[in-house]
């Protein structure tokens, strides 16, 4: 009986230590979705940007075209963006990064938090294989 509990215990540890490692995987292939999108948009490369965003985004009312205008939009106001990312939520296939986004150009810089401001990068979805921007889902921005 005191083996079988042992075994029990020592399979339960092993069963949560494997799902910290996943969890850890996931916020690392998260934060690399994040340097990839600010790389892609420091190289102008808003086709490459959009690799990372899901065929069903939805975000506060805009689509994945209409997210793509945005980010056409804010490349032709800067040139650089630097992505701090300090915390990433993972719950199961879904996931919320938490960052500082600092775009540049040579007229100046301009720094929000997100998911607070604007969010449309903080938003993820585990699918087809990858984690994809899914945005909040939400029809239109709450104004409460």
């Amino acid at each position: 009986m005191k083996k079988a509990l042992i075994l029990l215990c020592l399979l339960l540890l092993a069963l949560l230590s494997c799902d910290t490692e996943t969890q850890d995987q996931d916020e690392t292939e998260i934060r690399n979705v994040i340097y990839d999108i600010a790389h892609d948009f420091s190289w102008n490369d808003v086709e490459g940007i959009m690799a990372h965003v899901h065929p069903d985004f939805r975000h506060n009312g805009i689509y994945r075209e209409e997210l793509r205008d945005l980010w056409l939009q804010r490349r032709a106001q800067y040139e650089l963006l630097d992505c701090e990312v300090t915390q990433v939520d993972v719950d199961g296939d879904y996931a919320v990064v938490h960052m500082l986004m600092t775009f540049t150009s040579n007229t100046g810089n301009l720094s929000y938090p997100e998911p607070e401001t604007q969010g449309d990068a903080s938003y993820f979805r585990y699918d087809l294989g990858a984690w994809l921007l899914y945005g909040n889902q939400e029809w239109s921005v709450d104004r409460h």
